[in-house]
């Protein structure tokens, strides 16, 4: 009887042991699922502190910490780019509901929030705790020495980068403490107001300064490419601080009672010429370390080519423009499937809008239109040549002959980035020779009448698009997405110093530079600022388009309420039956936009403000 008693009472204490463990198991889920933020260990099977004493360990959770980067060329993932004025998007995926404005803070199409706070929690976690890893400093990985101190300082740009992406998407946020908060810290600590805007670039800032007095300043091998570098550091820097220099949040009265709940005020209401200072510093300081500037291309017969040097700064991967840039996409459905002709296998899902189209000038460098042109009914600049009328009867640099009159002529950057009606694909197949001319119009290969799979504009992507990726046997030829390269800190450095200094003889050297590797002339001289200001819009809009720069550019300008509220426009898909049909190349409205003043800032998830009592909601949401 006592041998029964001795088994029950043990029994009894295994029980005891295995309900305090389930309780605080429990606790600990409780704690994960109220704190979105934190986020788990790369190996569920070691702790925090055996993670960090294993360089293999240590290298996944850096690889960890990378893997938040986002991938902007996969067809179903985050592109911003359908949400602006330049592309309409085909199918029915999240931008449908931003574009018509069916969005709230409870369903939020692109929501980063939760996903970047993680991000930031993992690069503090390997900041402090990457020195702990004496195992990392018994090699020389990369090339460099100083293991630990080069990919501490990698992740606090990849901190800086990922609060930046928070900061153009949400405006203010929170900014944590540096030291990561533990899981059962109370939520005194994890309940945090919003920082300033000011607050929150100065941050970024200082981390990237910081940054910069270690990290190397390019790769120092192959198998770096991808990784954090000073020179990707100062690029972030003077992007952020041109953002915080623009309008949208450099003494922005409209803001005026965008306060957190104790009445702290989060955009500066007063306007400072000095941050267009800063931000013209720190863009020069990057082309001052890179003394080689924009990359050209030569063709065959050794002489420049405009056309080659603007297509290839895309496709030659880690060519000298580039800064920085994610080494490959992660899905199988490429950017090139969702550009290419339904005839070739593709979908044609990213459709360039008229609004773009009309934007590119003639190979003279005069814009086809004249100022204060519409889109449904354009005032044709009749100096510049340009023609909405007839076909041309002989091929030129860039066309064939038979093409519609408004495709010829055009700059090389048009023809590098803008698929037609009546085009030669890109791709010739593997004998070089085998032609696919796109067909456009309703009844063509390619058309509206085919299946859901057409431009909604009669217009498809060809930027970015390798000349041998054979998308119809699901050949793609490897490629990188650029997300900082020098072409557009020229175009940072103009735009600032043009509202600091205006009539600097550096403002128009830079885009002429851009405008010289794109094949056109110099910008006429005499430009006022208000003029130079227009030319430089128009500069980045040609130049940086598809690379999503424009949604931010629109918003940070304050003219989003006027561009992208406006309907998008193309030609007629739905006539035409044959490439000379004319009822094709009409001017038609495809689609109706709904942006209001809210919009120019995401809403915070409605669950994050629950969670958070001294989280305050974005302006109008």
């Amino acid at each position: 009887m006592r041998a029964i008693n001795k088994v029950g009472k043990q029994m009894m204490k295994k029980m005891k042991r295995n309900v305090t463990y389930i309780l605080v198991l429990t606790t600990i889920m409780s704690l994960l699922s109220c704190k979105k933020f934190l986020d788990k260990q790369p190996n569920d099977m070691l702790n925090i502190d055996q993670v960090f004493s294993l360089r293999a360990e240590t290298d996944r959770y850096l690889a960890n910490v990378y893997s938040y980067i986002p991938d902007p060329l996969v067809s179903n993932g985050v592109n911003y780019t359908p949400i602006s004025d330049e592309a309409d998007w085909v199918f029915n995926w999240p931008h449908q509901q931003l574009n018509t404005g069916n969005w709230s803070p409870v369903n939020t199409p692109y929501d980063i929030w939760s996903k970047y706070y993680k991000s930031i929690r993992a690069a503090s976690t390997y900041i402090h705790r990457v020195e702990q890893c004496t195992e990392c400093e018994q090699s020389t990985s990369g090339g460099y020495t100083g293991f630990r101190e080069q990919t501490r300082e990698q992740a606090r740009v990849l901190r800086a980068f990922y609060y930046f992406l928070l900061l153009r998407q949400y405006g203010p946020v929170p900014i944590l403490p540096d030291q990561p908060l533990p899981i059962d810290a109370p939520l005194s600590e994890i309940q945090l107001p919003r920082n300033s805007y000011d607050e929150c670039v100065s941050s970024i800032v200082s981390e990237l300064d910081k940054a910069m007095q270690t990290l190397v300043d390019n790769p120092v091998s192959a198998a770096e490419y991808g990784r954090t570098t000073s020179q990707m550091a100062r690029a972030l820097k003077a992007r952020v601080l041109l953002y915080a220099a623009s309008p949208q949040w450099n003494g922005n009265t409209e803001y005026v009672d965008f306060r957190n709940k104790d009445g702290k005020v989060l955009v500066n209401q007063t306007y400072s010429q000095e941050k267009w200072r800063k931000a013209a510093e720190a863009a020069k300081a990057l082309i001052d370390k890179m003394p080689n500037g924009l990359y050209k291309k030569n063709a065959p017969n050794g002489q420049f080519d405009p056309y080659l040097s603007y297509q290839y700064v895309f496709l030659d991967r880690w060519n000298s423009e580039v800064i920085w840039a994610r080494p490959n996409t992660s899905d199988n459905v490429r950017w090139e499937r969702c550009a290419s002709p339904r005839q070739l296998g593709g979908y044609i899902g990213l459709a360039p809008s008229q609004q773009l189209v009309d934007e590119y000038e003639m190979a003279n460098g005069l814009s086809p239109f004249a100022d204060g042109s519409t889109t449904a009914k354009p005032i044709i600049n009749s100096a510049s040549g340009y023609s909405e009328t007839g076909f041309s009867t002989t091929a030129t640099t860039y066309t064939k002959a038979g093409i519609h009159n408004m495709y010829v002529g055009r700059e090389p950057r048009f023809y590098v980035s803008i698929g037609y009606n009546g085009m030669d694909w890109i791709f010739k197949g593997t004998d070089g020779k085998t032609i696919t001319r796109v067909e456009l119009y309703a009844t063509g290969r390619d058309g509206y009448n085919g299946s859901n799979d057409h431009s909604n504009t009669g217009y498809t992507t060809v930027k970015m698009v390798h000349p041998e990726s054979n998308v119809r046997n699901s050949v793609h030829v490897l490629k990188s997405w650029i997300f900082f390269r020098l072409a557009e800190t020229y175009l940072n450095y103009a735009e600032a110093l043009n509202e600091y200094d205006p009539g600097n003889a550096d403002i128009a050297k830079y885009i002429n530079l851009v405008r010289e590797r794109a094949g056109l002339p110099a910008l006429p001289s005499g430009l006022n600022q208000e003029q130079m200001r227009q030319r430089i819009r128009h500069e980045r809009r040609i130049e940086l388009a598809f690379e999503e720069h424009r949604l931010w550019d629109v918003k940070r300008w304050k003219i989003a309420e006027q561009t992208d509220a406006a309907p998008i426009y193309g030609m007629n898909v739905t006539a035409g039956t044959s490439f000379t049909d004319l009822n094709f190349y009409k001017r038609t409205q495809s689609e109706t936009r709904a942006f209001q003043k809210k919009h120019m800032l995401w809403p915070v998830p409605q669950s994050e403000i629950d969670r958070n009592n001294k989280l305050v909601q974005n302006p109008g949401w």
